[in-house]
């Protein structure tokens, strides 16, 4: 089924909903978020993305400013009886199709076996991070934009899943316990130039389990996925295609086709009211280890803010950092070991910012942000999270770019 469609699909659900009897006083809700954004880069060598991994060029080289951040997104809500509720919601902005097309982040119903209890099936925001439940609504979040060293390792935004939730008292707080199965699809911007002949990837088998325990002013949240991971990229088509005419079991294990993948992350917030600490630890591992075409990482940022009034002034520290690349000499032919020690280099992205913000309450339910980031390339190939890189001037290790962003963040 095409986008469009299953975005008329949702839109038909929630129509459909809308026009129930209500149950209730309350039982639909419709709401919605959304981010206006400007980001400037000062730089030719490449461009930087925002808060979407998946777009295909950003502000700096390609002097696009004000469409990388920006967002809306609609939502209802329904309370189909007292047990079940649905929940749908159709975001735009720009994807990886260089285009507006809304799409469908979220259509589930939960039913609740009791106050503690639930079954949740459907689409869902995939709950890789701390942040994972309002990753995407600019309001709910400190910062102009989370740290792409964690945040950008993954296009996956939503997945389609069953999942099941208990709550409990624990250790004089309150735990939230989640698991769950399914999979989930994204792409990347297309290597070629048929945009039509897309990139693309499944992360299929996918099982999960989360804990988010709360006490007081703290929250510590630590979360599992594992998987197996398709990925097609249209420019290394022939590349594999030649490699597994010389050694097909050696292609077979550099491609990227049915790998298994794990992902653990760590997260902490502590929040009396007055000043705010949060922090992420994430850590990606492939099955194959040092034999990955893809190298291990590990990613975290520390973000520190106090309030005074209506202003939250705040500073980020984010870094990224890989596992050593696969250098690759089994094969018989010297291009080949060549062409995938480089495209294995370039797969290790990693850098580290140095951010500073403001955060400004100036209405209820409006937030104007200004965020400056510091970003430097670590890796030695280069290859950090910017993209649309010159080729005449890519970046290299030790490069530092400036960025600038400044967000009008609103729900409603």
């Amino acid at each position: 089924m095409s986008s469009f469609k299953k975005t008329g699909a949702a839109l038909a659900s929630c129509l459909a909903i809308a026009s129930l009897p209500a149950m209730a006083d309350n039982s639909i809700k419709f709401s919605g978020f959304g981010s206006l954004a400007l980001t400037h880069m000062s730089s030719d060598q490449a461009d930087f993305k925002g808060a979407f991994a998946d777009v295909p060029n950003g502000a700096g080289r390609s002097a696009a400013t004000s469409a990388k951040d920006s967002r809306l997104a609609l939502q209802v809500d329904a309370a189909l009886s007292e047990q079940l509720d649905f929940v749908g919601q159709v975001m735009t902005r720009q994807n990886r199709f260089n285009n507006y097309k809304p799409s469908i982040e979220m259509l589930n119903l939960k039913y609740s076996f009791s106050k503690s209890t639930s079954l949740r099936v459907g689409r869902i925001a995939h709950p890789f991070f701390l942040a994972s439940d309002t990753r995407l609504i600019g309001f709910a979040n400190t910062f102009a934009r989370g740290p792409s060293e964690v945040y950008n390792q993954s296009q996956i935004y939503n997945s389609d899943v069953v999942q099941l939730s208990h709550r409990m008292a624990l250790g004089g707080g309150n735990a939230v316990m989640t698991a769950g199965m399914g999979e989930a699809s994204y792409g990347n911007p297309t290597s070629n130039a048929a945009l039509a002949d897309e990139d693309k990837g499944k992360y299929r088998k996918l099982m999960f389990a989360d804990i988010n325990w709360e006490v007081g002013a703290l929250l510590l949240r630590l979360s599992h996925h594992t998987g197996h991971s398709d990925f097609s990229a249209n420019a290394a088509k022939p590349l594999y295609t030649n490699a597994g005419l010389v050694n097909a079991a050696l292609a077979d294990e550099l491609s990227l086709t049915d790998k298994k993948v794990s992902f653990t992350g760590l997260g902490l917030v502590y929040d009396p009211g007055s000043w705010l600490i949060q922090a992420e630890y994430t850590m990606t591992r492939w099955g194959l280890g040092a034999k990955s075409v893809v190298p291990g990482a590990d990613a975290f940022y520390v973000m520190g803010g106090w309030r005074a009034g209506a202003l939250t002034p705040y500073a980020i520290y984010a870094k990224r950092k890989t596992d050593a690349p696969r250098v690759v000499s089994e094969f018989a032919v010297p291009q080949l070991n060549a062409a995938f020690t480089g495209y294995a280099a370039n797969t290790a992205n990693a850098q580290h910012t140095v951010s500073a913000g403001l955060r400004w309450d100036f209405q209820p339910n409006m937030a104007l942000k200004l965020q400056y980031d510091r970003v430097t390339v670590d890796a030695k190939s280069g290859v950090s999270f910017l993209t649309n890189l010159n080729p005449a001037n890519r970046p290299k290790q030790g490069d530092s770019f400036d960025v600038l962003g400044l967000n009008l963040d609103f729900v409603f």
